[in-house]
Formats: structure tokens, sequence, C-alpha cells
């Protein structure tokens, strides 16, 4: 009877193990899916996942399912009975396993809050001994004569032949831009010039245009002004560049026709 009862007990107790590592299953009206511990709050449902929680309306909300192994529970049952440095460095190494990283790092840092030197826990932190120092990130880098350059780490000789480069490389931009600028101020001004040019020849054209106008000749005709018939010259043309109004034509009256000679009487 004992021998049942024992088998019974185990049973159950593995059953009980069973349902606590059940994951819940929640899927959205857009196709999503989230695995987590889930309850609901009102008219809202929250998934509890590795890195935090996540809550949705339930109207966004397609169906939940309950089932499946759920590593956050187990996690959860496990930490119970983690309360050393020990058991938790094996439970932080099993969440990591899981895909709990956010859990995992969580238990390290608790690890190194009751032993600062233990050695798993600063390793699983990205931490390295480093001249009797535990180091990490950026001050690992640096003591082991890393630099920063352009947002990437490397060796300082790298770093300064990169940084020699860069200044030479700037160097020559900044030839190529002066060169381009003068060349382009140059093209500017001959432009100008040619087109000071263009208006000079054209201002030239039309004052001889004019002067040419003003020299020919007016026929023989009656002068408009006072009607006197002659040779009817041009007005004098004004020395000056300002438009003054013509002078009327000067005209040359002709003098009295000669009387003809007498005709010899026969």
């Amino acid at each position: 009877m004992l021998p049942v009862m024992k088998s019974v007990r185990t049973l159950l107790i593995a059953a009980a193990l069973s349902s606590a590592c059940l994951a819940d299953e929640v899927v959205l009206r857009n196709g999503s899916v989230f695995s987590g511990i889930v309850r609901e709050d009102g008219d809202r449902v929250v998934i509890e996942v590795d890195f935090g929680t996540l809550s949705f309306k339930k109207v966004d909300v397609r169906s939940i399912s309950r089932g499946g192994e759920d590593p956050i529970r187990e996690f959860q049952e496990k930490s119970k009975t983690a309360t050393d440095a020990k058991s938790m460095v094996a439970l932080a190494a099993w969440a990591r396993e899981k895909g709990l990283g956010t859990r995992a790092n969580d238990l390290y840092r608790k690890v190194l809050g009751l032993d600062p030197d233990q050695a798993e826990a600063r390793k699983a932190l990205g931490y390295e001994k480093f001249n009797g120092l535990w180091l990490a990130g950026d001050e690992l880098m640096t003591a082991r004569g890393f630099v920063k350059f352009n947002g990437r780490w490397v060796l300082k000789d790298t770093a300064d032949r990169l940084q020699e480069l860069d200044a030479q490389a700037k160097i020559e931009a900044d030839r190529v831009a002066a060169t381009t600028r003068i060349a382009d101020q140059r093209h500017s001004e001959e432009l100008t010039r040619l087109s000071l040019e263009r208006e000079r020849l054209e201002l030239e054209k039309s004052r001889e245009d004019r002067y040419w106008a003003w020299r020919t000749p007016w026929a023989w005709g009656a002068n408009p002004f006072n009607g006197v018939v002659g040779y009817i010259l041009p007005p004098q043309q004004p020395a000056s560049a300002q438009r003054i109004p013509p002078t009327p034509p000067t005209v040359i009256p002709l003098g009295s026709p000669s009387p003809l000679p007498p005709t010899r009487q026969k």
C-alpha cells in the first residue's frame, strides 16, 4: 500500500510541476502571438514576459490559450529555492539557456551584491580581470590599449594612422573646394565682362547710327517751318550726349534770277 501511495504522490507532484510550466498564449486580432503568464485586469489583458509586461485591450485580443511550456513560471518556481550565490548562479545559467536573458542578468547582479568577486557572475556580465581588477565595457577596452575612433575600438597606433589619413583627406578636400570656388568666381567675372563689352558695342553702334542719320543731307525743297524754297541742310548735332530737341533746319535763300540778255535785232 505504501509503495502505491508513494507512486500516486509522485505523479501528483510531477503533474503539479508540469502544470506550473504551462505557458499561456495570447493571439491578437492582427495575428501577433505572445507567450508568458497571462492575467486579465478589467478591460485589459496583461502578459508577463522575460523583459517585462505587455498590456493589450481585450477588444484587440482574438484568443487566449492556456498550456505549453513556460520557462517564466518555471524560473519563478526555481527562484524560490535559490537563496545562496551558488544556486543563484546555476539558476541564472539555466535562465540564459531558456532565453530569459533579462532575468539571468538581474540574478547575476544580485549574486555580485552577495559576492563581488564571484568569477562566474562577473564573466557572465562581461567582466574580465585585468591587473587584479574586474573591468568591463569601455574601461576594459581602454585598459587593453584600445581607443575609440569614429565609433569603433582600434589600437592606439591604428587610431593615430587613421587620424593622419583623415587630416590629409580633409586638406585635399579643402584644396579642391577652394579651386572650384576660384574657378566659379573667374567664370562669373568673365560673364560679367562679356556682358559689359556687349553693352558697350551696342551703345557705340547706336551712337554711330544716330551720327550718320544727322549727316544725311536733306533734298531740295521747301522749309516746312517757314516755306522758303532752297537747299535744306541738316540741323547741327548737339555736342553733349544729352538729348536736345533739334533746331529748325537752315535754309539758304536763292537770289532773284539773272535777267536774260537782250536779243540782237536784225
